[in-house]
């Protein structure tokens, strides 16, 4: 067997099995090592062999009593997500600590530097619970293998709709479920409809929705790789924002304008002027504020293009005193330019998408060439009946010489203008707005696929016209809540950017977003069975609902759809969410208590019917939320727990006398499990952070602690960086939800690894 094995795979196995592992590579060669080990090794390497790419392996690392720990690794993104789902349904936590959960290789151990080198990220780690749940797990992974020996090759003649992937990837981003999101674009990728310019783009859009904004602001090779490509708006305002935040954020308040304007000439401008070409309408307050530090850097800066930007600025935006101030460093009147300036001036506006300027400057620059040209691009876009008229006046009046010079682009335009009558109403412009997109959807005439239109325009979109205007919300709430067929399914697969739109671009809840909340929490729940990062979306809209103030009935609604949501999802993997989801209605502010307290009798129903599959800290979270819910009583009758623990691993966790450091921004979520730890680890210390930025505590706690939990999906900022940073190559935990559930279970996990 070990002849047929590539040299590749001799490398990571010698290494795997020696050092701690009892039974060692040569022991296997020479077959000297005890038969009964040999058995748990040799049907393993003998299919991975065999099968080749793809194939997933299990091998044991063993002690002197036998296997103690298992690794399953296999060598893509989807073999990984299935071999997840087949070990927790063999093995799982009735017998392990493992629940399909990603692996952190333990710094300095030389059997998973191996595997990390080999498999990368596709690898798992399984650890006993109990001594005596070795034999369970060695007989359950036999019986495994035997399962998938028999299984019948199932050939992969179909692949899911692109619309999905892209779906689910937006849904990943937005919850910050990196591992997902990494899986979901290589399917992307997978594909192959993605060019190599597409694919930069994507991984643009993967740093910044997982707020790797400091990240990808470094990252010269791969900006510098679309410098010269005209990049979509939403790649644009990504890029841009990173910059933004990243070098001009931290001296923007700086008195001495002068001194902000360096910075930005230095780390932007010198490096990455091009990306300044065009604005494409954006209205992103941090893109607006870096197109305006652009404008004023230029040796003679555009005052149309200045006054546009300052004009796209909310009246009641952030920081519009400071956009003045900066705007006021240049006079408001400036010499008529000559006509090259006039040239690029209505390049910049047409860029900008500001077609109402530009037509006024190709008027004042008749009868240039590029004029004409212009008033045709302008006209077209307008769809103006008087525009039209004014403009084909000047264009009849073109010399000959200028028409020659026309572009089949041109002449395309100037037909349209000309055939097409003066309408009675305007027509449909489906990146207008949202409900102009949602009336597009319906009317199921489509000149382009609608999501394509969807990704171009809602970065041009600002959230403040909605959040004055409730009608609206209510009426793009019941529009798309009511949608059926064709158009049901669109509204599905742009789910993730109606999410991200109203709940995510929002540092605070607004009431007149409550309509929209509480359709896609129903959209959620009419979904049936749905993904964690679905459900962690749900209860992200539930909280956005609840801290907006709702009126009784629409809490009523919401919770009903909520708890609609849980009763489909009814399953062992779900009970960390549920609880989470429990313990966040339990904390906030409720109108009517009655549909809350339904929702957690739901909860504990669902516990109860899985309760073998418990872990130590759910069942200690029940007793908590049910006096918070004023019925400690409930759980009188609740099933006994199964003593999984051995004497000797509760006693190291009763001496662990070491620093557990949680940062996360719900601090709510933080100070119970705190509560919780302190009474479980009387000689432990817990501290909390929710440091809003990069500062000395939060990289002191990361450093200095023994245990350190990051709760990655309530943070998006650059506290991950000063973290990151200052805990060097030790592991930092990032549990899958932000309620103390999850926090409590990475802090138990960190613990049985110790013990």
């Amino acid at each position: 067997m070990s002849a047929a094995l590539a040299p590749l795979e001799h490398i990571w196995l010698e290494q795997f099995f020696s050092g701690r592992n009892a039974l060692h590579w040569d022991a296997i060669t020479n077959r000297s090592a005890p038969s009964l080990w040999l058995e748990q090794v040799d049907p393993w390497m003998k299919a991975f062999t065999a099968q080749g790419e793809g194939t997933a392996i299990v091998l044991p690392v063993f002690d002197g009593d036998g296997p103690c720990q298992w690794y399953g690794m296999t060598t893509d993104a989807r073999s990984a997500a299935m071999l997840a789902q087949e070990l927790t349904a063999a093995v799982g936590p009735s017998y392990s600590d493992f629940q399909g959960q990603p692996f952190n290789a333990v710094s300095g151990d030389p059997i998973e530097a191996a595997l990390v080198k080999r498999f990368g990220r596709f690898v798992f780690r399984m650890t006993p619970n109990h001594p005596t749940d070795r034999h369970h797990i060695t007989h359950a992974l036999q019986l495994y293998l035997s399962l998938r020996r028999h299984r019948p090759a199932i050939p992969d003649r179909t692949q899911r709709p692109f619309g999905r992937i892209r779906a689910d990837f937006d849904s990943a981003l937005l919850v910050g479920n990196e591992i997902d999101a990494q899986k979901l674009r290589e399917e992307l990728i997978g594909t192959g409809r993605l060019n190599a310019e597409q694919q930069k783009y994507l991984e643009i859009r993967l740093l910044a929705g997982l707020g790797r904004q400091q990240q990808l602001a470094h990252d010269y090779t791969l900006i510098r790789s679309i410098l010269e490509l005209s990049p979509p708006p939403q790649v644009l305002a990504d890029i841009l924002e990173a910059l933004y935040a990243t070098y001009i954020a931290p001296v923007e308040s700086n008195p001495d304008f002068q001194f902000t304007l360096a910075v930005f000439r230095q780390h932007i401008l010198q490096a990455f002027g091009p990306l300044f070409r065009e604005r494409k309408g954006l209205r992103n307050l941090k893109v607006l504020k870096a197109f305006l530090l652009y404008e004023l850097a230029q040796s003679q800066p555009d005052i149309t293009r200045l006054d546009d930007i300052v004009a796209n600025y909310s009246a009641d935006g952030t920081d519009r005193e400071m956009v003045l101030r900066w705007r006021s460093t240049v006079a408001a009147v400036v010499p008529v330019p000559q006509s090259v300036d006039l040239r690029e001036s209505v390049s910049k506006a047409i860029g900008d998408e500001n077609y109402e300027a530009a037509l006024e400057l190709c008027f004042t620059a008749l009868p240039e060439t590029f004029a004409f040209s212009g008033l045709l691009r302008c006209a077209v876009e307008l769809e103006d009946a008087e525009i039209s008229s004014r403009v084909l006046e000047a264009i009849a009046a073109a010399p000959d010489a200028v028409r020659n010079a026309w572009t089949r682009r041109d002449l395309a335009r100037l037909q349209q203008l000309q055939e097409t009558p003066a309408p009675a109403a305007p027509r449909m412009r489906p990146e207008t707005d949202w409900l102009s997109w949602v009336e597009y959807v319906q009317a199921g005439n489509y000149d382009l696929p609608p999501l394509q239109i969807l990704e171009d325009a809602i970065a041009r979109w600002g959230v403040e016209t909605y959040a004055s205007d409730p009608q609206v919300c209510r009426q793009l709430a019941d529009k798309i809540g009511n949608a059926s067929g064709e158009a049901e399914q669109v509204f599905r697969n742009a789910f993730a950017h109606i999410a991200e739109f109203f709940a995510d671009r929002q540092a605070q809840s607004v009431r007149s977003f409550i309509p929209i909340y509480l359709m896609l929490i129903r959209a959620v729940a009419w979904n049936g069975a749905v993904s964690a990062n679905e459900l962690e979306l749900a209860s992200g809209l539930m909280q956005a609902l609840i801290d907006a103030g709702p009126v009784t009935r629409d809490y009523t609604e919401a919770l009903d759809a909520y708890a609609e949501i849980l009763s489909a999802n009814n399953a062992p993997s779900n009970i960390d969410w549920a609880l989470n989801a429990a313990e966040m209605l339990a904390l906030n502010p409720s109108p009517d208590k009655e549909p809350r307290l339904r929702f957690f009798l739901a909860v504990v129903n669902m516990a109860r019917e899985h309760a073998h599959r418990l872990n130590a800290v759910q069942r200690a979270m029940l007793p908590l939320l049910a006096q918070d819910y004023a019925c400690p009583d409930l759980l009188d009758a609740f099933p006994a727990a199964q003593e999984n623990q051995s004497p000797d691993e509760n006693a190291i966790q009763k001496r662990f006398a070491g620093l557990i450091g949680i940062y996360t921004l719900t601090e709510t979520a933080a100070i119970r499990a705190c509560q919780f730890l302190r009474n479980l680890l009387p000689n432990a210390r817990v501290e909390i952070n929710s440091d809003m930025a990069s500062t000395d505590r939060l990289k002191h706690l990361a450093s200095s602690s023994d245990i350190f939990i990051f709760a990655w999906k309530s943070s998006k900022h650059q506290a991950y960086y000063a973290a990151k940073d200052a805990r060097g190559d030790r592991e930092m935990l990032l549990p899958l939800g932000k309620g103390s559930a999850s926090i409590l279970e990475c802090v138990m996990e960190a613990l049985a690894r110790l013990s």
